[in-house]
């Protein structure tokens, strides 16, 4: 599997893109209600308006049931370390979203 993850980097790598967006967008499970749902998707539209998600939040909301719970949690990250990078870079992507459009992200 861990192969098959390496090849998929390399790949997205080629493409502009980085294995920080593979795991940002790899999909997590909420413990509480079941849902499955990536970490960007939640950023965008459960965490929208919470000052907390454009300065590098470590955390997670289920946009069903409103669940908060750590990204390390959920596996995506391996370290303390490696859910901060993973975490300031998801902010970074709507921190510059709001800047290149001109919206408050605190709604």
């Amino acid at each position: 599997m861990i192969r098959g993850i390496d090849m998929l980097s390399g790949c997205l790598e080629k493409l502009g893109g980085s294995p920080r967006l593979l795991k940002a967008t790899r999909t997590v499970r909420c413990s509480k209600c079941g849902f499955e749902f990536s970490l960007i998707y939640a950023r965008a539209v459960a965490c929208r308006g919470c000052p907390e998600a454009i300065i590098g939040c470590e955390y997670t909301r289920c946009p069903r049931c409103d669940n908060e719970f750590p990204i390390n949690q959920v596996g995506i990250a391996s370290s303390k370390k490696d859910t901060r990078v993973l975490a300031t870079y998801t902010s970074a992507i709507f921190s510059s979203y709001y800047n290149d459009f001109g919206e408050n992200p605190a709604r």
